[in-house]
């Protein structure tokens, strides 16, 4: 039986994106760079950092540092405001309580917003633990690294757990760590991202995993 979920947080639970994408334009217009990028869902998922630098094709430290200030200032304050949760959010964490199934979120966004987050969507009480890689003293460098921690502070044996995400990372995360992996396909990646990950099963709506996790048993 499958008793342990981690989910992904952008994209797979909660729709972040407009107020991500709104804090990205906003700051590297009030830096006056331009992006060399869409900024679009494409660029939503890996942390800050990586994104500044995608998006700007810039390496100088001190200006991602000045962007990432500028981003910080308009997310923490109204971005977080704009998330929404999936379709049947409420209903899977309720499935998943009375099921004795434990859920995480094991994300890349900052703990912080995310933490704020989770609480304005009444997740947290659902949650066994949410972990990001600033959760730790240095930062993770990975997903993957913050995965296998998880697991060993909660005794998780890999055999009765899966990670749930959108990402070629969650996937990457989840096959280092021997978990299995379920691709959220309505999120911000895309099917084509998955061809290599090897799935043990596609989700196109949140709201249908109670049903698939029992086929999964």
């Amino acid at each position: 039986m499958i008793s342990a979920l981690l989910f992904d947080f952008d994209g797979t639970l909660v729709h972040t994106a407009p107020g991500i994408l709104a804090g990205f334009r906003i700051a590297l217009n009030a830096a006056g760079v331009t992006a060399v990028e869409a900024i679009d869902e494409r660029v939503i998922g890996p942390p800050l950092m990586t994104t500044l630098r995608r998006l700007t094709g810039l390496d100088s430290a001190p200006e991602l540092d000045r962007l990432a200030t500028l981003f910080k200032a308009t997310y923490d304050t109204a971005g977080v405001l704009e998330a929404e949760p999936y379709d049947g959010l409420a209903d899977v964490l309720r499935a998943l309580d009375e099921a004795k199934r434990r859920a995480f979120v094991v994300t890349n966004k900052r703990l912080a917003p995310a933490r704020v987050i989770a609480a304005r969507l009444g997740i947290l009480p659902h949650l066994k633990g949410l972990y990001s890689l600033d959760s730790f003293t240095p930062p993770a460098p990975r997903k993957a690294v913050v995965v296998e921690r998880l697991l060993h502070e909660h005794g998780i044996d890999a055999a009765t757990g899966v990670m749930v995400g959108d990402s070629v990372e969650d996937a990457a995360a989840a096959a280092a760590n021997g978990l299995r992996f379920i691709a959220a396909t309505y999120g911000y990646g895309t099917p084509l991202l998955f061809q290599g990950a090897a799935p043990v099963a596609s989700l196109d709506r949140l709201a249908d995993l109670p049903d698939l996790l029992r086929q999964l048993d």
